[in-house]
């Protein structure tokens, strides 16, 4: 490998995503590493979090990473590297759902440690009434509750994963939160 910039040869150095992209341009295996490892736990849950399936999240979560890397050269705005990663993990998501044309199911090992029992139990339950009545709302709509629930992402920017209008992300969101406040207002 040439030589680096000074400040992306300094052992233990933060570099930001698109210091790291233009890195990975020039054949920086260990930046890729870096960025890897910086998204694949926030790829993993957002896939997981769609599909309910721990293996079939890890498929997708692995397929988005080699699709990073063999697509990165063709990243046109380093700046927007995560919204292009998670259009990618989308892509493979849903390739997935047209696949399997199921679903899936809740994850039942997932548990909240508490300060008691009785408090682990009412968490738990509660965790498995929101995470089944995420699970039952169509894709689109549990896509970008996901997005911005979980992940944290602005409307702008799930509008640009999913391709769809900021008025549509706005709509479904509201939707997705009506439909599950309706459902589970009964256990809550």
């Amino acid at each position: 490998m040439g030589p680096q910039s000074p400040q992306s040869n300094r052992i233990g150095e933060l570099r930001s995503d698109a210091q790291l992209v233009e890195c990975i341009r020039l054949g920086g295996a260990r930046a890729f590493a870096e960025l890897f490892n910086r998204h694949k736990r926030s790829v993993y849950e957002y896939c997981f979090r769609l599909l309910q399936d721990r293996d079939n999240a890890a498929d997708a979560m692995q397929n988005t990473f080699i699709r990073i890397f063999n697509g990165i050269g063709g990243l046109k705005s380093v700046a927007a590297f995560k919204v292009w990663m998670f259009t990618i993990a989308r892509n493979e998501v849903f390739q997935h759902i047209r696949r399997s044309r199921s679903n899936g199911l809740p994850d039942e090992d997932d548990l909240w440690e508490e300060e008691s029992p009785y408090e682990e139990y009412i968490q738990q339950e509660q965790t498995e009434l929101v995470q089944r009545a995420i699970a039952q709302l169509k894709p689109d709509y549990r896509e970008v509750l996901v997005l911005l629930e979980y992940e944290q992402l602005s409307y702008s920017e799930i509008a640009s994963i999913t391709g769809a209008t900021i008025g549509s992300v706005e709509s479904r969101i509201f939707k997705a939160r009506k439909a599950l406040a309706k459902k589970l207002k009964p256990y809550m």
